[in-house]
């Protein structure tokens, strides 16, 4: 997630732009979605409180977005039978709300995904026939070998 200064940056451009000053964003509609218990803003070297304190949920500005608030798991909806849909709903739940077992081998701050949660084949899960003609040769492996590097 963006850091909120720049929303805050946007804020003000877009009033001084609109020459709007009552509105939020200059009264432009502005729509942002994410999970924001999954995707935190970088703060280098930040600690958890300064990294909270750049979410955009500390502006000020969040008060003035109307929030729709998804309650369908799509990823769990798709999954091949109940159990496995249970499964991954209360895995995902447990990461969100920090209560996943830490795995100290991995790191400080690693959790341990369980191999039947992880795709095999990202290519072939992503394109219908495993043969995209829209994708560059070479273009996916790389990103995926760097992923691997990390995991």
């Amino acid at each position: 997630m963006t850091h909120r200064h720049a929303f805050e940056a946007v804020n003000r451009s877009l009033r001084d732009l609109m020459d709007n000053d009552d509105e939020p964003l200059g009264g432009k509609v502005f729509v942002i979605s994410g999970d924001f218990r999954q995707i935190l803003p970088v703060v280098v070297r930040g600690t958890p409180a300064q990294t909270i304190d750049a979410c955009l949920k500390s502006s000020t500005l969040w008060l003035k977005f109307q929030q729709l608030h998804l309650r369908e798991n799509m990823r769990v909806m798709s999954a091949q039978n109940e159990s496995t849909a249970t499964e991954l709903a209360e895995f995902l739940l447990q990461v969100g709300e920090e209560r996943h077992e830490i795995n100290p081998a991995l790191g400080p701050d690693c959790i341990k995904i369980p191999k039947d949660m992880l795709v095999e084949n990202p290519v072939e899960e992503l394109s219908d026939d495993g043969e995209d003609e829209d994708i560059r040769p070479g273009a996916i492996p790389r990103g995926l070998m760097r992923m691997a590097d990390e995991m």
